[in-house]
């Protein structure tokens, strides 16, 4: 008769929950220096498409655009204009275009050599998706103002304070409005789409704002708590404004703010502590407590600390900025390890061999069998 093998049912118990824990949980990253290719200067980057190609700014005046395989190029060389022109670069899509601006005119950069130049006044186009719509901020000479470009349609004026954030691929804005029934203005975070303006709420105190979008309409942000602590926002259509967990990080006198979030829901931000004034990088998947990014580092990224994410992509690789031995420098980040059992994963565990050896020292204690 075959002999059955009897797996106690705590090691079990552990083991499919260790299974679920380590799904959910974050993986190791390495390091890649974006400002060893940029030279001595200050440099941050703020957004990867899902190529890998990367903008950023190269001391305070010099875009740059980073692709992958053949390395740094210069903004101001790419629109035809001379090395040294002050440039920016706001945006970037997974076709490679551009937006920013030169001086005070804003541009879209096509490639090869192609290159509109918006009128006077739009200034500041900041993100564009793949159909070629973008978002921006304009002036027109009393006032300031947001607006969209949609190719076919031209340009509309937004019912968003002149600062919008972040545009998903269907066309979906992210910004913020300034409450009409306060005198104060006060900051309300928002979602515009075709069908009209979404406000998203609050977590109990006076103020949100949004900061990114991903292709469900789903925004990160932050928003005063009914305690007045700036705390990091997930919206979502099914649950709403909720706070993401940053507690274990801010404690009760810091605060956060979400960044970034792809579309797979992986939220990059900055927190601050009551007792550390230096900003640190967080990551989270939106369900789980957030994580100090920086203990996420495999040994590649010695000598660094991250201050901020600023983007994610759908390939999951992060872009942001940090400290190299004191100098604030660009990265990005790639995932190159399974994910790390998160701390109740390794309790789990443990819990299974305690009740394996308890059932084992029972076996040898059965009635019935003398104790040794």
């Amino acid at each position: 008769m075959p002999t059955r093998s009897r797996i106690p049912a705590g090691i079990c118990l552990a083991f499919a929950l260790a299974s679920l824990s380590a799904q959910a949980a974050l993986p190791r990253y390495e390091l890649f220096d974006l400002g060893a290719l940029l030279g001595p200067d200050v440099s941050t980057a703020s957004q990867i498409n899902d190529l890998g190609q990367v903008i950023g700014m190269r001391g305070s005046s010099s875009a740059f655009l980073y692709t992958p395989g053949s390395g740094v190029e210069d903004v101001a060389s790419l629109i035809g204009v001379a090395a040294g022109t002050p440039v920016s670069a706001y945006g970037i899509n997974n076709l490679g275009h551009l937006t920013g601006h030169l001086g005070e005119t804003g541009f879209v950069y096509r490639g090869a050599g192609s290159v509109e130049y918006l009128p006077a006044g739009k200034f500041g186009p900041n993100r564009i998706n793949d159909a070629g719509v973008f978002i921006g901020s304009g002036y027109d000479g009393s006032s300031g103002y947001s607006y969209k470009f949609t190719p076919g349609t031209g340009f509309e004026e937004l019912p968003l304070y002149d600062i919008v954030h972040d545009l998903n691929q269907s066309g979906q804005v992210a910004g913020y409005v300034l409450d009409s029934t306060d005198a104060g203005g006060t900051e309300r975070a928002a979602r515009h789409d075709a069908g009209g303006i979404d406000l998203l709420g609050t977590l109990g105190g006076d103020y949100s704002r949004s900061s990114a979008i991903n292709a469900a309409g789903d925004v990160v942000g932050y928003a005063a708590s009914a305690a007045n602590q700036q705390t990091a926002f997930l919206y979502t259509d099914a649950a709403g404004m909720v706070a993401l967990d940053t507690f274990g990080l801010t404690g009760t006198d810091g605060r956060s703010e979400a960044t970034a979030i792809n579309d797979a829901g992986l939220i990059g931000g900055v927190f601050r502590s009551a007792f550390e004034g230096d900003p640190r990088a967080f990551l989270t998947d939106g369900n789980s407590a957030a994580v100090d990014l920086n203990t996420l580092l495999d040994p590649s990224a010695a000598g660094w600390v991250l201050h901020e994410v600023t983007d994610i992509n759908n390939a999951g690789q992060i872009v942001g900025y940090g400290r190299f031995n004191g100098l604030a420098r660009a990265f990005i980040l790639n995932a190159v390890a399974a994910p790390v059992p998160e701390p109740e994963t390794w309790v789990t565990m443990m819990l299974g061999v305690a009740l394996l050896g308890v059932r084992r020292r029972a076996g040898r204690h059965r009635p019935g069998r003398p104790a040794p």
